[in-house]
This record gives structure tokens, C-alpha cells and sequence, in this order.
């Protein structure tokens, strides 16, 4: 019974660490910005604070509205094959980091192995060339490293980068992809509330109009026919009847085909909450733009 209980006690006491020696590949990591559009830091091995984590995502959040840049930090115990280059060209190659001027960053942080690595893509290679990378690595990131403070070494990267990237006035954001997918929609918008205001006109007129028979403005509508023509638009026969005399007279009013698959019957999804970022119940994730990296940047090991 003792050592029954000795083996259950050791086995509970190497479960944390044999989890925590997890090594992550581009395949396993969790890809936050993909469910939450406004999470940078991929931490899940839980080395960053959540302070700090929510500080570098709103930092990277508005360098992504204001320059354009689409960043992934990742900080975690281990890598699998330890060598942070290989793991970020990879993740890059794997999920199309970067618009399509190619100015993605992957900052890399692996505190057991002792690694860290930083890549640009081939548009922000100007910017940030590999020396700026390596200066901002030797004076601000390793100090931290060296003495096992991730937070700052992390958030003062972050923020050294994020200076020099916005010291170049070249860089500006791009219309995403998502954007660009919203015209047919506003199109749809704009067609239905083109028909609207016809039918409301026609009501408005209609409703001023006299009776010819009985002189009295007393109309109202008896019925309404919508019958499809050959080439998609719509005829729509709506029947006036004077409540006064009963009266009846027919207006024809004509509505035009639909110009986009949405118009069709296709779902449309909700204008307001595709504009926003995700996160929560009722909000989006992110994507990336099918950016490209040739191996510019910096990494080491501390």
C-alpha cells in the first residue's frame, strides 16, 4: 500500500514538469490571432504575465491599424529541434504572416532553451535591417534575458521596434482583404434602401393623390403581387383601394436584379460585428495577408 502511494505521489509530482517540457512546432502552437483578432502573443506555456501580454497585443494592435505591420510573438518554454529561425521561418511560410507588401515580424522567445530570434519579412527588411534587429536585441533584450526577467525583455523589444518601425513614413496601413470583401455588401445596402425609399415615395404619393370618384384622399393599399421576370428582375403590382367608395387602381413599380451572390440568397454576414476584432461572444478573429520572409532579422542565445 505504501509504495503504492510513494509511486502515485512521485507520478503527481512529475506530471507539471513533464508538461511544462513540452516542445512546440508551427503545427501545435496555438495561433491566438486567428481566434482573437486583437492577441499578438502566443504564450502558452504561460511565461509572460497576462499584464504584460495584454500591454504588447494593444501595442502591436495599433502598429497593425497605424503601419500596417501583422506581428506574432511567441514565448514559450521549448522548440522542437531548438532552433528559433527554423520555427519562425516555418510558422511564417505555415500561416502567411504580413500583408501583401510583405512586412510581417515574428519575435521568438524560448526560455529553456535559452533562444530568441527575431524575423522580418522581405518589405520590412528596409526598416528593420539586421543590425537595427541585432542593437535592439544587445541593449535591451538581453540585460532582461540574461537575468530572467521575460516580461521586460519582451515589452521593451516590443516597444523598441515599434519605434523604428513608425519612424519610417513609407509604411502605411493597406485596405485588408476582409475590407475590400465588404463592397458587395454595402452594393446589396445600397439597393435596398434604393428600393425602399421608391415604395416609400409611392406611398406618400399615392396617399396625396384624390379619388377621381369620390374626390377624397381616403387610399390604402388591398394587395401587393411580386412576379419574377425573365432576367431576374422583379414586376410589383400593388393595388389601391379608396376606403371611401372602394374604388381600385394598380400601380406597377419595377425592381431590378440582384448584382451579387449575397443579393442572391447568399448569407451575408453582420456588417457591425465583421468591423470589429474578435475576442468574446459576438466578435471576430484575425488572418494574414500571405506575407513572405527571406531570413532577414536577428536571434541568439543568451
Amino acid at each position: 500500500m505504501r509504495k503504492s502511494l510513494l509511486l502515485i505521489a512521485i507520478a503527481l509530482w512529475l506530471l507539471p514538469h513533464v508538461a511544462s517540457a513540452r516542445a512546440w512546432t508551427p503545427e501545435t502552437l496555438p495561433m491566438v490571432h486567428l481566434q482573437d483578432a486583437r492577441r499578438y502573443v502566443c504564450n502558452p506555456d504561460g511565461v509572460l504575465s497576462p499584464s504584460v501580454v495584454d500591454s504588447i497585443d494593444a501595442r502591436l494592435q495599433a502598429l497593425e491599424g497605424d503601419k500596417g505591420i501583422e506581428t506574432v510573438v511567441v514565448v514559450v518554454h521549448h522548440l522542437q529541434g531548438d532552433d528559433p529561425y527554423e520555427f519562425g521561418m516555418a510558422l511564417g511560410r505555415k500561416y502567411g504572416i504580413g500583408n501583401k507588401q510583405h512586412t510581417g515580424l515574428i519575435i521568438i522567445l524560448a526560455t529553456r532553451d535559452r533562444s530568441y530570434q527575431i524575423l522580418t519579412g522581405r518589405g520590412l527588411e528596409g526598416t528593420l535591417p539586421d543590425a537595427i534587429c541585432r542593437r535592439v536585441q544587445n541593449k535591451v533584450m538581453l540585460p532582461a534575458l540574461k537575468r530572467g526577467d521575460w516580461d521586460t525583455a519582451l515589452q521593451a523589444t516590443v516597444e523598441s521596434l515599434d519605434r523604428y518601425i513608425r519612424g519610417d513614413a513609407t509604411l502605411t496601413a493597406q485596405p485588408s482583404d476582409d475590407d475590400e470583401a465588404l463592397w458587395p455588401i454595402v452594393v446589396v445596402m445600397v439597393i435596398i434602401i434604393g428600393i425602399t425609399l421608391v415604395v416609400t415615395w409611392t406611398v406618400a404619393h399615392r396617399s396625396h393623390r384624390r379619388c377621381p370618384r369620390c374626390g377624397r384622399r381616403k387610399w390604402t393599399v388591398a394587395r401587393r403581387r411580386r412576379t419574377k421576370q425573365p432576367d431576374g428582375s422583379f414586376r410589383i403590382y400593388t393595388t389601391w383601394r379608396c376606403t371611401r367608395c372602394g374604388m381600385e387602381e394598380v400601380d406597377e413599380t419595377h425592381e431590378p436584379p440582384p448584382t451579387t451572390g449575397a443579393a442572391r440568397g447568399a448569407s451575408v454576414p453582420p456588417i457591425i460585428g465583421s468591423m470589429g476584432h474578435g475576442g468574446s461572444a459576438g466578435t471576430w478573429g484575425g488572418s494574414f495577408g500571405g506575407g513572405s520572409f527571406g531570413g532577414g532579422g536577428s536571434g541568439g542565445r543568451f
